[in-house]
C-alpha cells in the first residue's frame, strides 16, 4: 500500500471518528429532549461523573477540535498538523493509556451489579474509545504524509456543474 493510500485511509478514519462522536452527542441530546423508545435511556448515555450541563459544552468543544484536526489533516498542513516525532510518541502513549483505562472501566462496570452494561455506561466507554482512536490516528501523522495528503481530487472525467 502506498503512502498516499495509507494517508487517505487515515484521514477518512479521522473523519469517521468525528462522525461517530457527533452521532453520540446528537443521540444523547435527542434522548434528553425527545426520549424516543428506540434509543437507550438517558442514564445509559452518561456515567454521571460529569454533570450533563458541563459535559455538553465540553463535547461541543471536542467536536470543534476534532473537526479542525481532521480538516488540517485533509489539507496536509495547518496548526493541528503534528510534525514532531516526540509529540507523536506522546500522543501514542496517551491514546494507549486512555484506551487501557477505558478497558479497566469496562471490566469494573461489568463486575459491579447490576450487570447490564447497556444500562451502566457502555455508550460513554465506546465514545471514549472513539476519542482514543482519534488520538492514535493523529499520532500516525508523519512529515512525509503532508506530500500524500487526503485531498479529494476532482475526477477529470466527471462533468462540472454549470458548464
Amino acid at each position: 500500500m502506498t503512502a498516499a493510500i495509507r494517508e487517505r485511509w487515515r484521514c477518512a478514519a479521522l473523519w469517521l471518528c468525528l462522525a461517530i462522536f457527533v452521532a453520540r452527542v446528537v443521540g444523547q441530546i435527542e434522548v434528553l429532549l425527545l426520549a424516543p423508545h428506540w434509543l437507550p435511556p438517558f442514564s445509559a448515555w452518561e456515567s454521571g461523573w460529569v454533570p450533563y450541563p458541563v459535559l455538553l459544552p465540553v463535547q461541543l468543544l471536542l467536536i470543534g477540535w476534532m473537526a479542525a484536526i481532521a480538516s488540517d489533516h485533509s489539507r496536509g498542513s495547518g496548526p493541528m498538523w503534528v510534525t514532531h516525532a516526540r509529540t507523536r510518541r506522546q500522543l501514542t502513549a496517551f491514546a494507549a493509556a486512555y484506551a487501557g483505562l477505558m478497558l479497566l472501566r469496562l471490566v469494573v462496570t461489568a463486575a459491579l451489579p447490576p450487570h447490564s452494561l447497556a444500562d451502566r455506561g457502555l455508550i460513554p466507554i465506546l465514545a471514549h474509545w472513539d476519542l482514543a482512536g482519534f488520538i492514535a490516528l493523529l499520532a500516525r501523522t508523519t512529515r512525509e504524509a503532508s506530500s500524500a495528503v487526503c485531498k479529494i481530487q476532482a475526477d477529470p472525467d466527471l462533468p462540472v456543474l454549470g458548464t
